[in-house]
């Protein structure tokens, strides 16, 4: 199941050395790092710097997207160095609400350090350092048209949708190229308004993120996290109904779904 893991904290926090000694494993992970894709393609860090966007800087934006989608094509997680800072909160949670409809677990490290600590950091660096922070516009860019080509190639159904007390719980199947996996989501989960920076930092992400092999099995899941009461079916797919059936003929309490049906 792929992942997409963003890395947090202030400068100095040592999000890139955190980054590189956990997510070693090449045939696991994949790190969107900009700066060293700067350094193997042109030997310094100075097309970043191109406020206008030149030919280079955008030939490093347009690698590290053909880079990630290859990637999690072949099944590898993405990790990526991404600051979460005032206005770009919003932009931050509307790419986990996309990465979670396209059936991606979503995890949040944030990294502490003593200011005193991040300081010396960054002056025992010199010159060497490079604030990601100067990259939130470009890795934002890479990741919004990394899930956009990935949608592109994959095929997402809705098969069914429940209400749950006041909450839309979506059904959906995932297919890409041979492999076939369902799903479930809570409509808007994990979009402003819905979920703080903070909510994202204290939870497990992952856990309602689950794929499941078959849709009987992802109803199984589903109930069994939901329960009956006030859970109504709203629509669904010709595929559904049979599993659905089947779900119903082994429940004993045959009143409560009736009441569920209609």
């Amino acid at each position: 199941m792929n992942s997409i893991i963003f890395v947090s904290g202030i400068p100095g926090a040592g999000k890139s050395t955190f980054i590189w000694k956990r997510y070693f494993d090449r045939d696991k992970y994949y790190i969107l790092d900009m700066a060293a894709e700067s350094m193997r393609r042109f030997g310094d860090l100075e097309p970043l710097k191109d406020e206008d966007y030149g030919e280079k800087r955008l030939s490093i934006i347009n690698k590290m997207v053909d880079k990630g989608i290859f990637a999690l094509f072949d099944g590898k997680d993405l990790v990526v160095e991404y600051n979460i800072i005032g206005e770009d909160q919003d932009e931050f949670l509307d790419l986990l609400q996309k990465a979670n409809q396209l059936g991606f677990r979503t995890e949040l490290i944030s990294l502490a350090v003593e200011l005193e600590e991040a300081e010396r950091r960054k002056k025992l660096a010199g010159e060497a350092y490079f604030f990601s922070e100067e990259l939130v516009s470009d890795m934002w860019m890479v990741l919004e048209n990394i899930l956009e080509n990935y949608h592109l190639n994959i095929q997402l159904e809705e098969i069914a949708s429940f209400k749950w007390q006041t909450v839309k719980v979506q059904l959906f199947k995932k297919q890409a190229g041979e492999e076939c996996v369902y799903f479930f989501l809570e409509e808007g989960e994990h979009y402003l308004g819905f979920k703080s920076i903070e909510d994202y930092q204290n939870e497990e992400l992952g856990d309602h993120m689950l794929l499941y092999p078959n849709c009987g099995d992802a109803l199984h899941a589903m109930m069994s996290r939901y329960g009956f009461e006030n859970f109504f079916l709203l629509s669904m797919s010709e595929e559904f109904k049979p599993v659905l059936e089947q779900y119903l003929s082994k429940q004993k309490d045959i009143s409560l779904w009736k009441l569920f049906l209609n």
